[in-house]
């Protein structure tokens, strides 16, 4: 049997394991958890049988991680069967940094947490292996037939043979792999818990998830809770919270509500969206928010994202099934098929700020950053074939100017076909060349998702760095993506310069995203910290004592009128006090009047690094925010 390795060729035996492998190639297996071959990860214990390359992988990979990850969670369900026998195993994943188990007929809280680290910790020290074992369906119904949420997963999901993992006294239903034992755990830190429904259903079982991460080393959790510490202070949902900015209900989970300070910020972001669609030669458009289904269904969209749509009938029964509107690709073919076109008319740019629903899992629902509802900074430019390429020119060199305002370091992916597609392969072929040649042009760096395009077309992602400076932690923003196969479907064509009808390529493309997510990234990486021009209120006068009040309420309503937006604190609270509350709100400008500056006509300008300069005149100060709010300045 062929086994390839770092690129080189080697002949073993077949049923060799990854660590007999590993053995004649000197490859220590100190840190490996796991391995992985064509199929994907596989425990190091498991007889390969076919010719294949091989990579090892540790906990510095993510495969490994969710590996790792993936056996902690066994673990964690474990050491619950121990405490806790009456409670029914359901499913227990990896996760993006660590992993839950759900659990039926538990109540549990964080006070519990102690007595549970302190047995999973038993488990670990006890050095467990995780055994991997086969059996028919009805051996595995036989094992678990007590547990109704295992039956239904035999039931519905598994295929001969059923799988399943042995640690210790602990069985469970899993595909794997695993590491080798539990001893490769060396920290252990439970989160949260949180309540959570069989299978994302509402009408279904209510579950109790318990949420939790582990190490390969005791100085890696060390790390992980100082950067906890720290991403708290970036946390976006706090800061909305202190900011007055936004609000999440149980009334309508996952559609944000924006506050009057939060709609600021929100529309002075839209207005950015606006002004550069304008200058980049875009027409905005407004589509309803529900149609029939059939529009999705023509799309392609319906087959593939049925499960994610808000769908609704009508009272009358006869009626065609309606949808909210999940995206807005289709509602532009509407207006294009409008009037005739002409391929002078063509690039065609429509810029659609359509409101968007989708039904995300709750526990997935993640402040602004993940919602149900959401405003995308969306666009579908109608182009000729040879329009392509120089059209996504124009997209980056847009999203460049945007993402200059927020010091934005982007990261390229290009994204290609992934299995279940539509169109034909020359035009994948075609697409992802252009796509290619966009990114080398521009001498961007990028990697290649494989497999990863739109079920229509390929793609560039953009992602963005968040605070850390971390790749693997960074937010998608931005894509482009092209689609050979929309107008056809819905039939869209334009008169050439043969007086013949063709059809335009679409170019689907959104540079902010979705305006609230950009708004939760922005918050986390300046931790409420947001620019002058963007700030929901720009200055806030503090007066000193009650005789500088009448000055300071002329010095608000000059600004007010100037266009400022500011707020007045002449109350009775000391100034420092006023000054803490201020800095608390991260308002940049703090205006100071006492009665020096109520007799010289001026103000003391505090900014937000605690700098304070005197005798600053009003009108002045009006005209350099002003300016400042113009030419959106850092």
């Amino acid at each position: 049997m062929e086994i390839i390795y770092d690129g080189r060729k080697h002949e073993f035996p077949e049923k060799s394991t990854p660590i007999d492998i590993a053995k004649k190639l000197d490859i220590p297996l100190k840190d490996v958890v796991a391995a992985k071959i064509d199929v994907g990860p596989i425990d190091l214990k498991r007889e390969i049988d076919h010719d294949t390359k091989i990579e090892f992988l540790t906990f510095k990979d993510k495969e490994g991680k969710q590996v790792f990850w993936h056996s902690s969670a066994h673990v964690l369900a474990a050491a619950i069967k121990r405490l806790y026998p009456e409670a029914l195993m359901t499913l227990g994943p990896p996760i993006d940094g660590g992993f839950y188990y759900d659990f039926y007929n538990l109540n549990v809280g964080d006070n519990d947490f102690p007595d549970i680290e302190k047995e999973m910790k038993r488990i670990v020290e006890a050095d467990e292996k995780f055994v991997r074992k086969e059996a028919t369906r009805e051996e595995a119904l036989s094992i678990f037939g007590s547990n109704k949420f295992k039956v239904e997963i035999l039931g519905a999901e598994a295929k001969p043979p059923i799988t399943m993992y042995e640690t210790g006294d602990f069985l469970d239903l899993c595909r794997g792999p695993h590491i080798p034992s539990t001893r490769y755990i060396k920290a252990v830190k439970l989160l949260k818990v949180a309540g959570a429904y069989w299978r994302g259903d509402n009408k279904r079982e209510v579950l109790t998830r318990i949420y939790g991460i582990t190490f390969p080393s005791k100085q890696d959790l060390d790390e992980y809770m100082a950067m906890e510490t720290e991403r708290n202070k970036h946390d976006h949902k706090r800061i909305g919270k202190e900011l007055e900015l936004f609000e999440t209900s149980p009334l309508s989970p996952g559609s944000p509500f924006f506050l009057p300070k939060g709609a600021v910020v929100y529309n002075e972001l839209l207005k950015l969206a606006r002004e550069m669609d304008r200058k980049y030669g875009y027409d905005e458009i407004v589509t309803p928010i529900i149609a029939k289904s059939e529009v999705w269904k023509i799309s392609g969209h319906y087959e593939k994202y049925r499960e994610n749509m808000y769908r609704v009938s009508p009272f009358n029964a006869e009626e065609d099934e309606y949808a909210l509107k999940p995206m807005n690709c289709p509602f532009s073919t509407v207006i294009f098929k409008s009037k005739t076109r002409s391929y002078r008319d063509l690039p065609l740019r429509l810029a659609d700020y359509g409101m968007l629903h989708r039904y995300e899992l709750e526990g997935t629902l993640d402040g602004l950053l993940r919602t149900r509802l959401f405003e995308q900074n969306d666009a579908h430019i109608y182009v000729t074939e040879d329009q392509v390429e120089s059209e996504i020119m124009r997209i980056f060199d847009l999203m460049e100017e945007v993402y200059s305002l927020f010091k934005f370091t982007p990261i390229m992916t290009l994204a290609t076909r992934p299995e279940q597609r539509i169109g034909t392969e020359d035009e994948w072929n075609r697409g992802e060349d252009i796509l290619k040649n966009v990114l080398e042009k521009r001498k961007y760096k990028y990697t290649v998702k494989e497999g990863d395009g739109a079920f229509y077309g390929p793609k560039i992602d953009v992602y963005v760095l968040d605070f850390t400076g971390r790749p693997e932690s960074a937010y998608a923003v931005f894509t482009v993506q092209i689609d050979f196969n929309l107008a056809v479907r819905f039939d869209v064509k334009y008169v050439g310069p043969d007086n013949k009808e063709h059809t335009p390529i679409v170019l689907h493309r959104a540079v902010m995203g979705s305006i609230g997510r950009f708004i939760g990234i922005i918050l986390e990486n300046t931790a409420g910290d947001l620019p002058a021009w963007l700030s929901p209120v720009q200055a806030r006068i503090l007066t000193i004592t009650e005789r500088s009040s009448s000055y300071a309420k002329e010095i608000f309503d000059e600004l007010f009128s100037a266009g400022i937006r500011v707020e007045l604190d002449d109350s009775n609270s000391t100034l420092d006090y006023k000054i803490r509350q201020s800095q608390l709100m991260k308002i940049p400008y703090t205006i100071v009047i006492g009665d020096k500056e109520a007799e010289k006509r001026t103000i003391a300008v505090r900014s937000r690094d605690g700098k304070t300069k005197y005798g600053i005149d009003p009108k002045e100060f009006a005209k350099e925010v002003k300016k400042t709010t113009e030419t959106r300045s850092q």
